[in-house]
């Protein structure tokens, strides 16, 4: 098998093996601060190859997650579009930084985005969660905390992943 397809494929799997995981049902305020794989490998993937991720990754995985989890057609995408462009744009910079800076940039990152889908779902249902729902916003910071935290340790084990199995 050519070397750049197998590439493209193992980060394809380990992408899928993601959404799966993120697609494992808890109780209702579990599911809602239990952190999102998908977005942390995906933003990894950004970080540790850029010339391997591209649009086509991001809209690709985006309508696949927008239909997994049945938000409003073009949400994910868009979102990955947009962590795909900063992950990218600032790579060398966020590499060089300590786990402590990352994973405090990603809790930013994490917090803009569910506030993002918060708005999104709000427009589309009513009766859902809103921004003014304090409990809302007490689970989005322990969804964006959680997310940070498991920054450091998903970092290693793709890392490993990448230089047992993906040749550049």
């Amino acid at each position: 098998m050519n070397k750049g397809l197998k590439n493209y494929l193992l980060i394809s799997l380990s992408l899928i093996f993601f959404i799966l995981l993120d697609l494992i049902s808890f109780s209702l305020t579990a599911d809602q601060i239990k952190p999102s794989f998908f977005l942390l490998g995906f933003i990894y993937w950004n970080i540790a190859m850029p010339e391997k991720m591209n649009l086509y990754f991001a809209f690709t995985f985006g309508l696949l997650m927008d239909f997994m989890q049945g938000t409003v057609l073009g949400v994910y995408p868009l979102i990955l579009i947009l962590i795909s462009y900063l992950s990218q744009r600032f790579f060398y910079q966020f590499r060089t930084f300590k786990f402590v800076q990352q994973a405090l940039i990603l809790f930013l990152i994490f917090l803009i985005f569910k506030f993002f889908i918060a708005l999104d779902i709000n427009n589309a249902d009513p009766n859902s969660f809103s921004l003014a729902d304090k409990n809302y916003a007490l689970l989005s910071l322990i969804f964006a905390l959680l997310n940070s935290l498991a920054w450091a340790p998903l970092f290693y084990v793709l890392r490993i992943y990448r230089r047992k199995w993906i040749k550049t």
